[in-house]
């Protein structure tokens, strides 16, 4: 047993029935490599059993101290059940990809269960009619909750569940698993007591490592950077009080192509491209409403940081930065060359919003205090009080490069599903495997009815990025071969 970190536990306080934090994870497979052609759903589950000791913290479940007065603990599930976390499904005929991404909103809108282990899989079978699919394939929805994903895990869920090859390999633990017993009330207030008396003692030397630093930080940010500030932003259709609704959507790009693209800038990263994308297809979708905002939107973007060496492995290591994403620039090109000046300024300024930083101040707060504050400012901002601090949620996984399989189906496609919440309804994954580059879009539905336009911007985008890279390329041919000609 050990206790939810406090940066974690925030998680579980902005956790309600329209805004469930958890993460997903759609995975397509071409179940015609497996033996015999077929995949059955029991032995999707008997792979899932013998390989969750991989994956430790998909036993434990969250217990809450009486009255919230603590954070809470994690313990190894005595209960586990795993058909309860493994269901099946199957889609109407013709089980076209519209049918795919209706039915994974729907899955994702779903809160998960606070008393069990928080993950949940979903088998999706009736694949028959998805363009660059054979007939008869099948998805797996994972859905995992935020307070215990890190990259860490994500890696590990992967690894764990597939094999290098068609071939399935057995793979079973060392020992048997644990369980814990349940504690008692007077067990966790008793840890909650001794707690108060170590967070006490630690105020005024976390102050003295974060005040004046912070200050001077925050200072510098907003006054001599104003960019990369962390800001009010412009009111758009995506920053209102969610429904419970949603909608995904998605859509694929050629790895060399984006890179394509990416070459063709000095000092570009492969994500600047990524978030150009996304720019772009704001700026289209919102001028078609004539709702485009004049001051340039903003995202929150996580920056992984390396761990320190000899920490655990239980606390999220990142960052937080919030670029400018320039929407009120027309020109695709001039907007990704600004993107990648002011994002890499916007990397070396975010060293304050660490997660050590986060971590610190979050322990500062009771738990009942911040169930209080996190509340009272969501209301505040659904008031109108204020604007924004960010329009949107960009984030950007590097899945492995190589062919996977599960139970011998091959992995064909991943894509990436984030959580949304009040006055950010608009989230945005790139996942990238085997060469492909998965860009998917989870929203509210009443902040966005037509997702599949939506894509039609990202498309839009991309070809537009990718057209004026290549007019580039011919012009700088061209110079070179009259270079040549009047050398000879």
């Amino acid at each position: 047993m050990y206790q939810v970190s406090p940066q974690d536990n925030l998680f579980f306080h902005m956790e309600s029935g329209t805004t469930p934090m958890h993460i997903g994870l759609l995975c397509l497979y071409n179940q015609s490599t497996a033996e015999d052609g077929k995949v059955r759903f029991k032995d999707i589950i008997k792979t899932f059993e013998a390989r969750l000791h991989k994956v430790p913290a998909l036993r434990n479940r969250a217990v809450s101290t009486p009255l919230h007065l603590d954070y809470p603990y994690w313990i190894v599930d005595p209960d586990f059940d795993i058909e309860y976390h493994i269901r099946h499904i199957a889609l109407p005929t013709p089980g076209d990809w519209r049918q795919l991404c209706i039915q994974v909103a729907r899955l994702h809108a779903r809160p998960l269960d606070m008393n069990r282990p928080l993950w949940e899989a979903t088998v999706i079978e009736g694949l028959d009619n998805i363009e660059g699919l054979p007939k008869a394939c099948f998805a797996v929805q994972f859905k995992m909750h935020r307070a215990i994903y890190n990259r860490e895990i994500g890696g590990q869920l992967m690894a764990a569940l597939h094999d290098l090859g068609a071939e399935s390999i057995t793979s079973l633990p060392e020992h048997p698993t644990t369980v814990d017993r349940v504690p008692t009330s007077i067990e966790l207030l008793s840890r909650a007591a001794i707690n108060r008396v170590k967070i006490f003692s630690s105020y005024a030397s976390v102050a003295r490592r974060y005040a004046v630093p912070a200050a001077r930080k925050l200072y510098d940010a907003a006054c001599k950077s104003q960019s990369c500030a962390f800001t009010h932003s412009p009111h758009t259709r995506f920053n209102n009080k969610l429904s419970p609704h949603r909608v995904f959507e998605g859509t694929s790009f050629k790895l060399k192509q984006v890179n394509t693209i990416r070459s063709q800038h000095n000092d570009a990263r492969f994500n600047d491209v990524v978030i150009a994308i996304i720019a772009g297809a704001l700026h289209r979708y919102l001028s078609s409403k004539d709702e485009l905002p004049i001051a340039s939107m903003t995202a929150m973007y996580p920056v992984i940081n390396q761990p320190e060496e000899g920490s655990g492995d239980r606390i999220h290591r990142f960052s937080h930065i919030f670029p400018r994403l320039y929407t009120e620039i027309a020109d695709d090109k001039e907007r990704l060359d600004k993107l990648i000046v002011h994002l890499e300024k916007a990397r070396r300024q975010s060293i304050w919003l660490d997660w050590q930083f986060a971590d610190d101040a979050a322990r500062l707060f009771p738990n009942t205090l911040a169930d209080l504050f996190i509340r009272g400012a969501v209301g505040y901002q659904n008031a109108r009080h204020t604007g924004p601090f960010f329009n949107t949620f960009i984030s950007s996984v590097a899945g492995p490069h190589i062919p996977l399989y599960h139970c011998g189906a091959k992995l064909e496609s991943c894509f990436g599903i984030d959580s949304i919440y009040d006055n950010v309804g608009l989230a945005h994954n790139a996942f990238s495997y085997n060469g492909m580059l998965n860009i998917t879009v989870n929203a509210c539905r009443n902040m966005m009815p037509d997702p599949d336009f939506y894509i039609e911007c990202i498309n839009d985008s991309f070809k537009s990025l990718l057209k004026k890279e290549r007019k580039t390329r011919r012009k700088i041919s061209q110079k070179t071969i009259t270079v040549d000609i009047n050398q000879e």
